[in-house]
């Protein structure tokens, strides 16, 4: 069975913003590289490279690049979410999430090589959220 879960990789050149946004499934953000703040309401989160941020369901954010950013997302249908939390949270990265996500970067996500990696994120976000 296929897991609802997605990878993505983008970047943002320095000072670039993106549009406030509602994301209808939970994501968590890796960033990889640079600096970023990251808009909630009138609450500003500041996030530096190798730190990892929570965005639960129905999330209205907006990302700001402070320098040049990389940054990896996973993000989580509500399927698989129950246990996971249901407010943002800024998070500890764990030093198997990055080696997960340059693994999906190379296969195709479809594939059961890549279910079996989602399961392992899926397990990493489990671990990174709880006890908070």
């Amino acid at each position: 069975m296929s897991l609802p879960i997605e990878y993505n990789h983008f970047s943002l050149h320095a000072s670039e913003k993106t549009k406030r946004q509602r994301q209808h499934k939970a994501q968590l953000l890796l960033l990889r590289s640079g600096e970023l703040n990251i808009r909630l309401g009138k609450t500003l989160f500041k996030l530096n490279q190798s730190q990892s941020i929570w965005l639960p369901h129905d999330c209205l954010y907006s990302i700001e690049s402070i320098t040049a950013s990389q940054i990896d997302v996973l993000t989580f249908s509500a399927r698989v979410t129950a246990s996971l939390p249901t407010t943002l949270r800024q998070c500890p990265v764990s030093p198997l999430l990055p080696v997960l996500c340059d693994e999906l970067i190379t296969i195709d996500q479809a594939s059961s090589a890549a279910q079996h990696l989602f399961q392992v994120c899926l397990d990493q976000a489990h671990k990174l959220t709880e006890h908070h």
